[in-house]
C-alpha cells in the first residue's frame, strides 16, 4: 500500500483508479490499441494512452509525465520502431520502455512481422537478453484484448491479493499426443470464457469428436488467466445424476463435513474462487444440470466449461459445436491434402506407430478417402492410424465396413454416434480374440484400473475359462490400438481407462457380466485386506482403496441387484472400518454407506459374519455421534474374544471405552488398558497408536500427565513410522492438550501448529475444531480472553453447522477453558465475543490465532 510522507497509508479517492500506461507506435496498431483500452476498462482500470495532437508541452514531457503517474506498463509492438525526437538517440517507444523499468510490465508482440524495422528488432532482442521480462506473441486485436484482460487480472491477484490464495487443484490430465487442427477453436472457446457473459460454455458434438481434448487444451491455455487456476472433473463413470456433486467433490479433493451434503461441500470449496471448472462427459447425467447453475450462482468468480453431446438447457449457457475435423474435397492437390485437419491428424498419429511416415503421391488418395469415410472423427482417425504398424492406408480402407459419408440420425446425437460405433466395431473386429475378450471384461470397471486389476478381472473364475490369453500382453495390445488410454489415480499407480463410448460398446459385448464382476469382487477383497489394520496399513494402501471406491460401489450395486451373498465383502469392509471412518466413507450420508447398510440386513451365514455385521453397525453408530454402542459391544464381545482376531477385539474394546468416557472413567480406563494390551500382543502398530491417543487423553483428564505424555509420544512415533497422517495429527493435538494441562504454553504452541497443518491436509474439520478449543486455552495462557472466547464460538458454530461430534473426552477437556474465559469477561462481554466467533469461518479463526503460535515446529513433524 502506498504510504504518505507522514507515515500514514495513502488513501485513494474514488476517482483514483489504477492507471495502465499503453505504449505503442501511432503509425500502426490502431485496432490493437482499441482492444487494449477495452480490456483495461473492462477491469475498471484507467487506460493512459499518449495520442498525437496539439499540446502545451513537448511530446517527451507528456509521455514521461503520464508514465510517472501510472501504476502498470503495457507495451504493444509490431513492425515500426517509432519516432526519434530531437536530441534523442532512441525512439520514444524505447524511451517509454526504459522509463517503465520500475513498474510491473506486460509486453506483447504481434506476429507475423515481415517488415519489422531494425531498431525494433534490436529493442526486442534486448528484452529477451535481459531475461527479467518476457513478452507474449499475438495475431489479432481480439486475441490481444483477451491476453491483456487475463494478464492484468492475474497481475492484480498476485500483487494486490493475498499470498497463497491460489487453490492447489489436482493437475489437469496431460494428453500424450498433440492436439491437431483445433488452434482456432481453442482460441475462440477461451475467448468466450473470458468475455462478458461467458460464465458457462458447453462443448457439444458427437462422441469421439474431440470435445474432451479441446476442453483440456482450452483449460491448459486459459488456466493462467484465473487466479485460482483450472480443475478437471471426469463424469464418465457417473450414471446417476444425483452423484454428480459427489464426483466433483472427489475430483477436487473436497471433503464433506458432518451432515453437509455433497453439493454444499462443493459450493463451500468454490466460494470466492476465480477459476475455470471443466465438467467432462455430462450427457449421461443431464438431470444434474441444475447443479451447474447452483455452482455458478454461489461462486460469482467461477467459469464452467462442459462437454456434452447435448446442451444443458440452463440460463446463460453458450454452446460451441465441436464438429469433426475438416476433410479434403475429392480431387485436391497433394499440398491441399496435407493441410486438411483430418489428414494432418491421421498423419501425426500414424507417425507414432510408424516413424517417418509421410504423405506421398502414392498414399495420399487412400489417406484422403479414409478421412472422408471416417467423417473426420478424431477418435475414428486415431483408431485407424493405430493399425499403420501392420497395414497400409489402402489395406485399412479396404477393411472398413462400408461408406460412412451419410450416417443416420439419432434424436439426441445425430449421425456421428453411429459413425463412432461403426469405427469402434471395425477396430474391435481387428483385435485378436483374447484382446476382445479382455476388452469386454474391462467394461465392468467404473474407475481407472491398474494392470494387476485387469489381470484379476481377466479370469479365469473357478470353472470359468472366458479369457484364454496373456492378460498383460492383451492389455498392451488394447493400449497400442487406443482402445484403452492412460489415466491417473489417487494412489499414483500407473492406470488405464476405457473412453466412455468404448466402454459402452465393450459392455454390450459382455453377454454375462457376472463372472467379470465376481472377479472384480475378489480383486477388491484383496485390496481391502491390504488396507486392513491387521497389516499395519500404510498410507499407500489407503490411497489405493480410495482409488477403488467407484469399483467397490459397482460391486455393491451388483450384489444388491442380484441378491448375492454379501458376507465376504461385509467382513472385509468391517476389517477396514477405522480407515473408512478416517477417510469419511462411512458417514451416514455417504453413497458407500447407503449401499452397505441394506446389505447388513441379510441373514448372516456364520457367527463370524454376524460379528462383522454388528461391528459395521458399531462403526455407523459411532459416526452418528456416539449413540451408545455399549449394549451391542457387550453382546458381541464374548464371541469376539473367543473367535475373532485380537486386533478386532482391541477395536471393540476401544469403541466401548470411548463411549464410557462420558460417565464411567474407571470402566473406560479398564477398556483402554485391555485394548492396548490386546493390540500390542497382536503386533498391530496402527491400532496401538489409536488406542494410545485415546487412553492418554483420559489419563490427562484424570491428572496422570506423565503417563499421558508417554503414550502420546509413542503414538506420534508410530504415526511417523507407518505414514498415517491422521494419527500424526491426533498425536500432535493430544500432546498439545497434555502441555496445556501442565501449564506449558511454550510446548503446546508448536504441537498445535503441527496438528493444524496435518488436519488441514486431510480437510478434517472435526480435528480442526478440537484445535480451536486447544488454541482458546493457549490464548488464555497468553492473556487474551477475548480471542479465547471467539475461538470457542467458532468451534461451536462449525460443529453445529456440520453436525460434528468430537470424541466424548473432548468436551471434558475444553470445559475448564470455557469456564475460565467466561469468568474473565464480565457482563455481556463474553457473550459478545462468543457471537463474534460464531460469525467467522474456521480459516478466519485459525488466522486470528496465528500470533499466539510460535514459529518453530516440533522436530520431525
Amino acid at each position: 500500500m502506498p504510504v504518505s510522507d507522514g507515515g500514514w497509508p495513502t488513501i485513494r479517492t474514488p476517482d483514483q483508479r489504477l492507471r495502465v500506461f499503453v505504449s505503442s507506435t501511432l503509425e500502426e496498431l490502431a485496432a490493437e490499441r482499441g482492444a487494449a483500452r477495452a480490456a483495461i476498462e473492462q477491469l475498471r482500470l484507467a487506460p493512459v494512452m499518449f495520442e498525437a495532437g496539439a499540446r502545451a508541452h513537448p511530446p517527451q514531457e507528456v509521455y514521461r509525465a503520464y508514465l510517472e503517474q501510472s501504476d502498470i506498463f503495457v507495451g504493444i509492438y509490431w513492425q515500426r520502431y517509432g519516432w526519434v525526437g530531437p536530441g534523442m538517440t532512441i525512439s520514444g517507444l524505447e524511451d517509454e520502455l526504459r522509463l517503465a523499468a520500475g513498474l510491473p510490465r506486460l509486453l506483447y508482440v504481434k506476429v507475423p512481422a515481415p517488415d519489422r524495422e531494425p531498431g525494433l528488432s534490436q529493442m526486442l532482442e534486448g528484452i529477451r537478453a535481459g531475461g527479467a521480462t518476457a513478452y507474449k506473441r499475438f495475431g489479432s486485436a481480439r486475441e490481444l484484448g483477451g491476453l491483456i484482460a487475463s494478464d492484468l487480472a492475474m497481475m492484480l491477484a498476485e500483487r494486490f491479493g493475498g499470498a497463497g490464495r491460489a487453490a492447489r487443484w489436482p493437475a489437469l490430465p496431460a494428453p500424450v499426443t498433440a492436439l491437431v487442427g483445433r488452434d482456432a477453436e481453442v482460441a475462440e472457446v477461451a475467448g468466450m470464457l473470458t468475455g462478458p457473459g461467458g460464465r458457462l460454455v458447453v462443448l457439444t458434438g458427437a462422441g469421439g469428436a474431440g470435445k474432451t481434448r479441446l476442453a483440456l487444451a482450452v483449460a491448459g491455455q486459459a488456466r493462467e488467466r484465473w487466479p485460482d487456476g483450472a480443475a478437471f472433473v471426469d463424469l464418465s463413470p457417473v450414471t446417476d445424476p444425483a452423484l454428480v456433486p459427489d464426483a466433483i467433490a472427489a475430483a477436487l479433493g473436497l471433503v464433506g463435513q458432518g451432515r453437509e451434503r455433497p453439493l454444499e461441500t462443493v459450493q463451500r470449496g468454490l466460494a470466492g474462487r476465480a477459476m475455470l471448472l471443466v465438467l467432462d462427459n455430462f450427457e449421461q447425467v443431464l438431470e444434474a444440470a441444475p447443479v451447474v447453475a447452483d455452482l455458478l450462482q454461489s461462486a460469482p468468480g467461477l467459469r464452467v466449461l462442459v462437454t456434452s453431446r447435448v446442451v444443458l438447457r440452463v440460463r446463460g449457457e453458450q454452446e460451441w459445436r465441436v464438429d469433426p475435423l475438416g476433410v479434403p474435397p475429392p480431387g485436391s492437390t497433394l499440398a491441399v491434402l496435407a493441410e486438411a485437419p483430418a489428414v494432418r491428424l491421421f498423419t501425426d498419429r500414424a507417425r507414432d506407430v510408424q516413424p517417418g511416415f509421410t504423405l506421398t503421391a502414392g498414399n495420399a488418395a487412400a489417406v484422403a478417402e479414409l478421412c472422408r469415410r471416417l467423417d473426420g472423427l478424431p477418435l475414428a482417425l486415431e483408431l485407424a492410424a493405430a493399425w499403420m504398424r501392420l497395414l497400409t492406408p489402402d489395406q485399412i480402407l479396404a477393411r472398413l465396413p462400408g461408406p460412412l459419408e451419410h450416417p443416420g440420425a439419432l434424436a439426441d446425437l445425430p449421425a456421428r454416434q453411429q459413425t463412432l460405433t461403426g469405427t469402434i466395431q471395425w477396430s474391435y473386429d481387428l483385435l485378436p480374440a483374447p484382446a476382445r475378450q479382455l476388452l469386454a471384461r474391462l467394461s465392468v470397471f467404473a474407475a481407472p484400473f491398474t494392470a494387476a486389476a485387469a489381470e484379476a478381472v481377466a479370469g479365469p473364475d473357478p470353472g470359468d475359462a472366458v479369457h484364454d490369453g496373456d492378460a498383460v500382453q492383451d492389455l498392451a495390445t488394447l493400449l497400442d490400438h487406443s482402445m484403452i488410454t492412460p489415466a491417473e489415480r489417487a494412489d499414483g499407480q500407473r492406470a488405464f481407462r476405457l473412453l466412455d463410448p468404448i466402454r459402452r460398446f465393450a459392455a454390450a459385448q459382455l453377454t454375462d457380466p457376472g463372472p467379470a464382476l465376481s472377479q472384480l469382487e475378489r480383486y477388491l477383497l484383496g485390496v481391502l485386506d491390504a488396507a486392513s489394520p491387521q497389516h499395519g496399513s500404510q498410507d499407500r494402501d489407503m490411497r489405493r482403496l480410495d482409488s477403488e471406491q467407484p469399483n467397490l460401489r459397482t460391486v455393491l450395486a451388483w450384489i444388491a441387484r442380484d441378491g448375492r451373498p454379501a458376507d465376504k465383502l461385509i467382513r472385509a469392509l468391517s476389517d477396514v472400518w477405522v480407515w473408512m471412518l478416517v477417510r469419511g466413507h462411512l458417514r451416514q450420508s455417504s453413497t458407500l454407506w447407503q449401499q452397505i447398510a441394506p446389505l447388513l440386513a441379510q441373514e448372516p451365514r456364520s457367527g463370524g459374519d454376524r460379528l462383522a455385521r454388528a461391528w459395521l453397525l458399531v462403526a455407523g453408530w459411532t459416526n452418528q455421534g456416539f449413540t451408545n454402542p455399549i449394549d451391542l459391544v457387550d453382546e458381541i464381545l464374548p464371541d469376539a474374544r473367543r473367535v475373532e482376531k485380537p486386533w478386532r477385539t482391541a477395536l471393540m474394546l476401544l469403541a466401548r471405552g470411548i463411549t464410557r468416557v462420558d460417565n464411567a472413567h474407571g470402566q473406560a480406563r479398564a477398556d483402554f488398558a485391555e485394548a492396548l494390551s490386546v493390540a500390542q500382543a497382536a503386533g498391530d502398530p496402527l491400532i496401538v497408536g489409536y488406542v494410545q491417543a485415546h487412553y492418554g487423553a483420559l489419563l490427562c483428564l484424570d491428572g496422570d500427565l506423565d503417563q499421558a505424555r508417554a503414550l502420546h509420544q509413542e503414538a506420534l512415533t508410530i504415526a511417523r513410522s507407518v505414514g498415517d497422517e491422521n494419527l500424526r495429527a491426533e498425536a500432535h493435538y493430544v500432546l498439545a492438550v497434555d502441555a496445556l494441562a501442565a501449564g506449558d504454553a511454550g510446548t503446546a504452541a508448536p504441537e498445535l501448529a503441527a496438528a493444524v497443518r496435518h488436519y488441514r491436509n486431510l480437510s478434517h474439520f472435526e480435528g480442526l475444531t478440537r484445535c480451536l478449543g486447544a488454541l482458546s486455552g493457549l490464548a488464555l495462557k497468553r492473556g487474551d480472553p477475548d480471542l479465547a472466547a471467539r475461538l470457542i464460538g467458532t468451534a461451536a458454530a462449525v460443529r453445529d453447522r456440520f453436525g460434528l461430534q468430537p470424541w466424548p473426552w473432548v468436551p471434558q477437556a475444553e470445559q475448564p477453558t470455557i469456564d475460565r474465559a467466561a469468568a474473565l469477561l464480565p457482563g455481556g462481554e463474553y457473550a459478545a465475543q462468543l457471537a463474534a466467533g460464531r460469525s467467522q469461518t474456521i480459516d478466519e479463526a485459525l488466522t486470528a490465532a496465528l500470533p499466539i503460535l510460535e514459529d518453530r515446529q516440533p522436530a520431525g513433524t
